[in-house]
């Protein structure tokens, strides 16, 4: 069975800082599970625009199979982000090996809001998560924040 109803590109996919995606009912707000979305509304972002890239529409079909997720996989190539309301551990595992983050947010998040929330990232500098995954003394810190205190043996 097919599962990609419609795949409509807005323009020529040209070079772009990043792409992300959207789990999306609607066009505008974040409101699918990624692997029950009807669409991902593909977005191309830069310092200084946005721009809608395409949108992939899919044959919603419920249950667990493989072949639903991986046309749905398959249509984030080249995208760094995932925007969704849920996702499962395991295809949240596949992403992160194909090169996609997933991101939970709350349902119904305006795309525009994370829209401007990603682009504010290149003038405050990088996100928050980048950062502590790039510092390499992030778990020194952690263990010398922690109290741990072993008390003598009372007997």
């Amino acid at each position: 069975m097919q599962h990609v109803n419609r795949h409509l590109s807005a323009i020529s996919v040209g070079v772009w800082s990043m792409k992300v995606a959207f789990a999306s009912s609607d066009y505008h707000h974040v409101d699918q599970h990624f692997g029950a979305t009807p669409r991902l509304v593909i977005y191309g972002v830069k310092e200084d625009q946005v721009t809608l890239l395409k949108v992939v529409d899919f044959n919603v079909r419920y249950g667990h199979q493989e072949d639903k997720l991986t046309c749905r996989i398959d249509a984030l190539e080249d995208c760094v982000t995932l925007y969704c309301v849920a996702i499962g551990d395991t295809v949240f595992r596949q992403l992160l090996q194909v090169g996609v983050r997933a991101v939970r947010v709350p349902a119904d998040t305006p795309i525009a809001q994370l829209l401007q929330q990603i682009q504010q990232c290149w003038y405050d500098g990088e996100p928050p998560v980048t950062r502590r995954q790039r510092d390499p003394k992030r778990f020194e810190r952690l263990i010398a924040e922690q109290e741990w205190r072993e008390e003598d043996d009372v007997l």
